[in-house]
């Protein structure tokens, strides 16, 4: 790594103030490091529930559409609109952040308004495939919501990963080697004064001898 060697101060306090910002960024390199690490754990943690959100989806809308086709067929195309023009609503989202290492994210709260087992008709006016069908399209918007809040925290992680790598990088292929380097250099610049200085004595040395005899 390069630098100016013009602008060291090649002095002894120099070097310790140097050595001891390379402990300092070799420290934060490696908190650094063990947080992306964990991050990327987490990452595909929630990849893992992601993934069991959106087959338990699948399942819950399959049952749901073929609960709502099995119950149009016994009541009607006509009844099952009529139905839906009178279905209240029953969920309600709230939302608020939550902190996963340092990350922000909403997260949903679904409060429910009507309970599950509720229905808002007759049950002289519906079928039980079409109450199977209700059940399930709530079952499933609970789980979108899950899957929204999770996607949405898979972002902010790979976001916040990629910050990292790039200060983590920038320490281990930047600022570190170039502390280092400066070190060195000031270290070989004390090591060549001191040199100096030596022969410098000696010659003072022999010339006072000389001088002696």
């Amino acid at each position: 790594m390069s630098f100016d060697s013009n602008v060291v101060n090649a002095t002894r306090m120099e070097l310790l103030n140097t050595r001891a910002r390379i402990r300092l960024a070799q420290k934060g390199h490696d908190l650094l490091k063990e947080k992306m690490d964990c991050l990327v754990i987490e990452l595909y943690a929630i990849k893992d529930e992601v993934r069991e959100a959106r087959m338990q989806v699948e399942k819950e809308l399959k049952i749901a559409y073929q609960s709502l086709a099995k119950g149009e067929m016994a009541l009607g195309p006509d009844k099952i609109r009529d139905l839906a023009q009178y279905a209240p609503s029953v969920l309600e989202i709230k939302t608020h952040s939550v902190s996963i290492m340092g990350v922000k994210s909403p997260k949903f709260v679904v409060e429910e308004t009507q309970k599950e087992e509720e229905i808002f008709y007759g049950l002289t006016s519906s079928s039980a495939q079409l109450d199977r069908a209700i059940v399930y399209f709530r079952k499933s918007l609970k789980t979108l919501m899950i899957i929204a809040e999770k996607m949405t925290l898979l972002e902010k992680l790979a976001s916040e990963i990629n910050k990292t790598k790039r200060r983590v990088n920038a320490l281990n292929y930047i600022l570190i080697p170039k502390l280092r380097a400066t070190a060195n250099f000031i270290a070989s610049t004390l090591e060549e004064q001191e040199r100096e200085t030596f022969s410098r004595l000696k010659r003072v040395k022999a010339i006072l001898e000389a001088k002696k005899q």
